[in-house]
């Protein structure tokens, strides 16, 4: 038997019809049936309601559960991939989890380190199995004017924990000594309030799928 590129469907063609076995061929057309039952039947709330890390193929449909005027009767894929949720701001993540680029870019990436993300996208690396943190931030400057969102990393180098200002304020002539500080936990840098958190460390492993709504409801 053949197996079809698009629903992995076994079917018997002209080629493979002499060495085809009758009861496998009745068993693997049932199967056929079952994908193409769950393939009609496929149905959401929300592309966000999907289950992630599932393979979606271009032209892949999902229909609305909930129907109703000036929605949309369903989504089909059309950029086939892994399906991920979008990056989440102040969200905790662990090694595993996978999500798609904001603003998307057509790429899957996965936490290898755990940590949470910032206020702000990162720059989302391109390039597979390239690695980049979460955070966009610059070296901790004495005696600057720090404004609320503001993100800084130790003179050190060290980009494994962030401090994220949430009072603004200017800061002290001597640096904070960062590393007796708690993770999530806030201290006070001159009149500026930071708080600690661990850095997320993404990398591209693929492609994400892409839905779009079709057949709008007047």
């Amino acid at each position: 038997m053949e197996t079809t590129t698009k629903l992995d469907l076994k079917i018997v063609t002209e080629a493979t019809f002499e060495q085809d076995d009758i009861k496998e061929t009745i068993i693997n057309y049932g199967g056929n049936f079952t994908k193409l039952e769950q393939y009609l039947k496929s149905s959401t709330q929300s592309i966000e309601d999907l289950n992630e890390n599932i393979f979606y193929s271009i032209g892949h449909v999902i229909w609305n559960k909930t129907p109703a005027i000036g929605s949309h009767i369903g989504w089909v894929a059309t950029r086939e991939g892994i399906h991920a949720k979008s990056r989440k701001t102040n969200k905790d993540y662990i090694v595993g989890e996978l999500i798609k680029a904001v603003p998307d870019n057509g790429g899957l990436y996965e936490c290898v380190v755990d940590g949470r993300s910032s206020t702000t996208s990162p720059t989302f690396l391109t390039g597979l199995n390239q690695e980049f943190y979460d955070t966009n931030g610059i070296n901790w400057r004495r005696e600057y004017n720090y404004e609320v969102a503001d993100i800084v990393y130790p003179t050190n180098g060290s980009k494994q924990y962030y401090y994220i200002c949430e009072t603004a304020g200017l800061s002290s002539t001597v640096e904070p000594e960062w590393a007796s500080i708690q993770n999530g936990v806030t201290s006070i840098d001159g009149s500026v309030v930071w708080r600690k958190a661990k850095t997320i460390k993404w990398k591209r492993i693929g492609s994400s799928c892409e839905f779009r709504p079709f057949g709008k409801i007047e």
